[in-house]
């Protein structure tokens, strides 16, 4: 069993037992009165006749005199003396007479609290409500023509909450907390009574009226007067008899007699013409209810009440509850001026943010957002940064004027003190006047005094400060926003998710911008990573076979000179000679392999770049007979230099412009060398460009591979640029082409300007 599972299960345990024990002490009530039950089975009976109820009276001295007190009062032209049961019954109507002893009984068995208690007066109401159902019902039953049933009408809306009286009188200190909160909160009496008791009136009354044997009828009302008729049980005893007592207590509940405690009223013309009563007749016994009431009360003794005074009491009593109406209704209408307040706030945050707002973009619009609201003379907005380098700020007054905004840098010492009212505010979001420090933060940042008042409404993110608003507002406007927790924590919040949606906006594109370098970096130390690898490899095994080629050319060229010089012949001399020229080349061959694989240590030193350039122009102009315009250098500092080996530098420039002079047409070839570094940068650069055909992407891929070249046979081994990479990666540098068909070459090198630290 799950622990969800339990905890239901021991709660509904638990309700059980809390009924039980409240049913328990139902059981210690007294029972109904015997002269009551008398009554009652007369009341039920079809051959009962004034004859029985005189007979059940006469048996009560108690009621003997009650009854003869009432023909006293109603004034019917007798005299008191001489006056007995019978001629009292004959005058009063019999069923008068069974009504009157039958509330008699029923309030004497529930007897109210000794008088004077600060109980009675409740439960007087709730016995003159339960009268007053009694009479709606009897003078509606009338209005049907079923005057034989008014009976029964009686006895079921007397005793239809007898539920309320018998709780009462179990739990009076309970059930006065279920009225006091009825009162208080105006929720229904039904609600109240199941959260602390587990149970309403309705079952408890249930439960008394079979305890007391009533009729199935009585019974029934007890339990189901507040449902609709749809909603009655189809076995039902007397579904008219319920229809009757459910619209007798709309009646009452809507002429406010007594206390029901039930807040909604059912539309009781619509019950009405449900079970057959017309508009006159449901108008009739609302005019007759007063008159009927009276007499019953000052009966059984709750007061001495006349029908002019039971209109003028449920007069006040309506002219109360409409008071309290009205005062809650103007309650919530300030509340609802503030909600109204609150979102129209909401929309000029929304309408002045974009989906790439910044954070100083955030507080312009929330300036704007608390001007609105709080119906202010200026606010400032002002959040930090999660470094506490900078604060963003946004300002707008009531004036129009545009809304200001900037980015202070808080490490300066001029803006330190600005932090003062953020370290001051608590961590709610909440309406407070502003902390010290805020009118110089407000000076700051707008260049003049606050003209007013001044508040803040801070935002919160997981326990820490991010920011606030700041507001100039007369106190009695910020009163009332200081009351509305609500709606500053709607205000509060809203700013908050835009300012986090901001900074994470641009969080999102300064990491975007930062994959995109680290990107571009790895991809091209990856590339680098696999040249310098492939060049590693070509090393080992250019070294290897220049290692294997040199002794058997070393051979071929000193056995071709021996035969030489021991032969007379002449056409074998030539073709020994043809042999030592090719081993001779091949061991040239093999020298540059060696040259390549295993390059000289550098010795490096500061090299003027400049000298450089003007040494090796003037020797390139005479070597490819090139005009001066057609090979030109600059400098963008003629004092920059690099940490190099000067003969590995002019190496690996010869390598370059003599590819681009040999790639280049003659007439139109321009070569250009220059280096845009300064003397204070840590690397120079230095930039190699011609005009020439330019290489496809399979050409600049394999552009610094050993022997790989576009070029015709025999116009080179393509190991100048192979040899040119190796040199400038030993002397700790960089080396990497740009080009494109049709358009030139470019080469770039980066050289360390100085020595490496030791």
């Amino acid at each position: 069993m799950t622990a969800a599972v339990r905890t239901d299960t021991n709660q509904l345990r638990s309700a059980r037992e809390r009924i039980g024990l409240i049913l328990s002490r139902l059981e210690q009530l007294p029972t109904l009165p015997a002269v009551a039950a008398k009554l009652l089975a007369v009341v039920t009976s079809d051959t009962s006749s004034a004859r029985d109820v005189v007979e059940i009276v006469e048996s009560d001295p108690a009621l003997t005199s009650a009854i003869l007190r009432m023909a006293s009062r109603a004034n019917l032209g007798v005299e008191a003396r001489g006056l007995t049961v019978k001629r009292a019954v004959t005058l009063l109507g019999f069923k008068a007479v069974r009504n009157a002893v039958l509330s008699i009984q029923v309030y004497e068995a529930l007897s109210p609290p000794a008088e004077g208690t600060s109980h009675e007066e409740a439960r007087r109401e709730l016995w003159k409500h339960s009268l007053a159902v009694a009479c709606a019902a009897d003078v509606l039953t009338e209005g049907l023509g079923g005057s034989a049933r008014a009976g029964e009408a009686f006895v079921c809306g007397l005793l239809h909450d007898i539920g309320k009286i018998a709780l009462d009188a179990c739990l009076p200190k309970s059930y006065a907390r279920v009225i006091s909160r009825v009162e208080r909160e105006r929720v229904c009496i039904c609600d109240a009574e199941r959260e602390l008791f587990g149970m309403d009136h309705t079952v408890a009354g249930k439960h008394l009226a079979k305890r007391w044997e009533l009729p199935a009828a009585v019974v029934e009302c007890v339990w189901l007067h507040h449902q609709e008729h749809d909603a009655l049980p189809a076995a039902v005893a007397d579904a008219e008899l319920l229809g009757i007592v459910h619209l007798a207590d709309n009646i009452v509940r809507g002429q406010r007699v007594g206390f029901s405690g039930y807040q909604h009223v059912d539309d009781v013309e619509a019950l009405a013409t449900r079970i057959g009563i017309g508009s006159a007749a449901l108008a009739e016994t609302i005019k007759r209810l007063p008159e009927r009431m009276a007499a019953y009360s000052a009966l059984v003794g709750l007061d001495d009440s006349t029908s002019r005074t039971l209109y003028l009491e449920s007069l006040t009593k309506a002219n109360r509850e409409l008071g309290r109406l009205n005062a809650e209704l103007a309650e919530i209408n300030r509340g609802l001026q503030l909600r109204a307040a609150c979102f129209r706030a909401l929309q000029e945050l929304t309408r002045h943010l974009s989906k790439s707002a910044t954070p100083t973009d955030v507080c312009a619009a929330a300036a704007r957002c608390a001007l609105r609201a709080f119906e202010s003379e200026g606010a400032l907005a002002v959040v930090g940064d999660s470094s506490c380098r900078c604060m963003h700020v946004g300002y707008a007054d009531a004036e129009g004027n545009d809304t200001t905004t900037a980015v202070l840098e808080l490490n300066h010492e001029r803006n330190r003190e600005l932090l003062v009212p953020a370290i001051a505010l608590r961590l709610e979001r909440k309406v407070v006047p502003s902390p010290e420090g805020g009118d110089i933060l407000w000076h700051r940042c707008t260049s003049s005094a606050p003209q007013g008042p001044l508040w803040t409404l801070p935002f919160i993110e997981t326990n820490s400060l991010i920011g606030a608003v700041f507001f100039v507002a007369a106190p009695e406007k910020a009163a009332k926003w200081q009351a509305a927790e609500t709606e500053t924590h709607a205000l509060s919040s809203a700013i908050e998710l835009a300012m986090l949606s901001a900074k994470a906006t641009v969080e999102a594109e300064s990491l975007n911008d930062e994959l995109l370098d680290t990107n571009r970096r790895l991809r091209t130390a990856q590339e680098e990573l696999v040249k310098a690898r492939s060049m590693s490899m070509i090393a080992q095994m250019a070294a290897g076979a220049a290692h294997e080629l040199n002794n058997p050319l070393s051979v071929i060229s000193g056995r071709a000179q021996m035969a030489a010089a021991d032969c007379q012949d002449e056409s074998v001399i030539r073709t020994l000679s043809i042999i030592k020229d090719r081993a001779h080349e091949a061991s040239e061959i093999v020298t540059e392999l060696m040259h390549f694989a295993k390059p000289d240590p550098p010795q490096g030193a500061a090299v003027k770049l400049a000298e450089v350039f003007e040494t090796l122009c003037q020797h390139w102009r005479s070597e490819f007979s090139l005009r001066p315009a057609q090979l030109t250098s600059t400098m963008a500092d003629a004092g920059a230099a690099a940490f190099v080996d000067r003969g590995h530098l002019r190496e690996i420039l010869d390598a370059l412009v003599k590819n681009a002079v040999e790639a280049g047409e003659p007439e139109t070839l321009r070569v250009e060398l220059n280096s845009p570094s300064l003397t204070s940068d840590e690397r120079v650069r230095i930039v190699v460009a011609d005009n020439g055909p330019g290489m496809d992407a399979e050409t600049l891929a394999h552009a610094a591979d050993p022997f790989f070249s576009r070029r015709p046979a025999g116009r080179g081994r393509g190991l100048g640029l192979p040899r040119a990479y190796r040199l400038v990666e030993v002397n700790g540098g960089r080396l990497w082409l740009e080009s494109t068909a049709k358009v030139g070459t470019t080469v770039t090198i980066e050289l360390p300007a100085r020595a490496p630290a030791a």
